[in-house]
Formats: C-alpha cells, structure tokens, sequence
C-alpha cells in the first residue's frame, strides 16, 4: 500500500468513527510525532521546566511510591 493509499484510508476511517478516546490518542500521536527530529522528540521549553521542577521535588524528597500513588488513585476513585 502507497503512502497517499494509506492516507486515504486513514482519512476515511477517522471520519467515520465517533469514538471520542480513539481520535483522542491518534491527535496525541500526531501532536507527538510532529515535534520529532530524526526520531528524537523535541521538548518546548515549558516541558523543559516542568521536567527540571519534577527533577528538583526528586532531589528534595517531594515523591511518593508507586504503591502509594496507586493507593491515592484507589482512594479518589472511591469518592
């Protein structure tokens, strides 16, 4: 199947589908593979500063585990 081919089909499939979380990820997807270079994917700056800010609570012990995120995810639920 050709580029345009597969384009095409696609297309078609997206306008037909009214599955709301589907068009969600593939926007996603796009959205991501369009701030890529040669495979690599490019922050802006203001992901930059929110990975640094994430770096910073790491390193000022500003973290819970993976059990007790979990733990508050089962808990918000349950609201």
């Amino acid at each position: 199947m050709s580029t345009a081919e597969l384009k095409e089909k696609l297309i078609a499939q997206i306008t037909d589908t009214d599955n709301d979380e589907l068009l969600s990820e593939l926007s996603t997807m796009l959205y991501v593979g369009s701030k890529s270079v040669n495979g690599v994917y490019q922050m802006s700056e203001a992901e930059r500063e929110a990975v640094e800010d994430g770096l910073e609570q790491i390193r000022n012990g500003q973290w819970i585990s993976d059990e007790e995120a979990n733990r508050q995810v089962e808990e918000w639920l349950r609201k």
